[in-house]
C-alpha cells in the first residue's frame, strides 16, 4: 500500500527538503564544435588548388608556325587571366640566335605585348616568360616566319599556345603562394579536426565510466 505523507504534530511546521537540480552538461561540446567547424571548412577547400592553378596562354599573335608577308607589328600573348607585374619577358630570336625585341615587353592584366622593329626575311622562334597569378613562373614558345616561304624553319619546334606546352619553374621559386600551401592546409585543418573530434569522444566515454557526482 501507499505510504500517507506524515502531517506535522500540533504547534510544528512543516518543512520542505528542496533537492538541487541536476544540471547536465556534454563533455567535449565545445571542442566537438571546433572540429565540426575545422571540418566545414577543409570541406570548402577542395576547390582551393584550382583556385590556385597556373595561368595559361590561351592565344598569340603570330599563331604559331604563322607565314607573314611583312613585319608584324609586335607579339600578342593573351593569358587565361591577370598575370603578376614582375620578371615577364619576351624574345624574338633569329637563326643566328639575334634577339630582334624594340624594348621591354608591356603588361595589360592578363595581356602581354612585346614591339618589334623592321624584320627581315626568315624564321623566328619567340620565347616567353611570365609570372602566373599563384606566383609560379611559366614559360613556353613558338615560331613563325616572315617573307619568303622557303625561308628557313625556327630552330625549335613551334609549340601551340596551350597549358601542356608552357614549362613551369620548380615549386617554391615563385614570389606569390607556393602551389602545395592550398592542399597542405587543407589536409592539417583536416587532420586537427578530425582529432579533436576523436578526443572529445573518450573524454565523453571517460565521464560515462566514472562514479557520478
Amino acid at each position: 500500500m501507499p505510504r500517507l505523507a506524515q502531517r506535522p504534530a500540533p504547534g510544528q511546521e512543516a518543512v520542505m527538503t528542496r533537492h538541487p537540480l541536476k544540471t547536465w552538461r556534454i563533455p567535449g561540446l565545445g571542442a566537438s564544435l571546433v572540429a565540426l567547424l575545422l571540418l566545414c571548412v577543409a570541406a570548402s577547400l577542395p576547390a582551393a588548388p584550382a583556385a590556385f592553378a597556373h595561368d595559361q596562354l590561351i592565344s598569340s599573335s603570330p599563331a604559331p608556325d604563322d607565314h607573314l608577308a611583312d613585319t608584324p607589328a609586335g607579339i600578342t600573348l593573351a593569358f587565361s587571366s591577370p598575370l603578376l607585374a614582375l620578371g615577364h619577358e619576351v624574345r624574338v630570336i633569329d637563326d643566328t640566335g639575334r634577339n630582334w625585341v624594340d624594348g621591354p615587353a608591356v603588361l595589360s592584366r592578363e595581356t602581354l605585348t612585346q614591339a618589334l622593329p623592321e624584320l627581315p626575311d626568315g624564321a623566328y622562334q619567340v620565347t616567353w616568360r611570365v609570372v602566373s597569378a599563384d606566383g609560379h613562373p611559366i614559360s613556353g614558345g613558338f615560331g613563325f616566319s616572315v617573307g619568303d616561304p622557303s625561308a628557313a624553319a625556327p630552330t625549335v619546334s613551334a609549340a601551340a599556345p596551350t597549358a601542356g606546352n608552357a614549362t613551369e619553374a620548380p615549386a617554391g621559386t615563385g614570389n606569390g603562394m607556393p602551389g602545395w600551401l592550398p592542399a597542405a592546409g587543407t589536409a592539417a585543418a583536416a587532420g586537427l579536426g578530425i582529432y579533436l573530434v576523436f578526443a572529445g569522444l573518450r573524454r565523453i566515454k571517460r565521464n560515462a565510466q566514472s562514479p557520478n557526482e
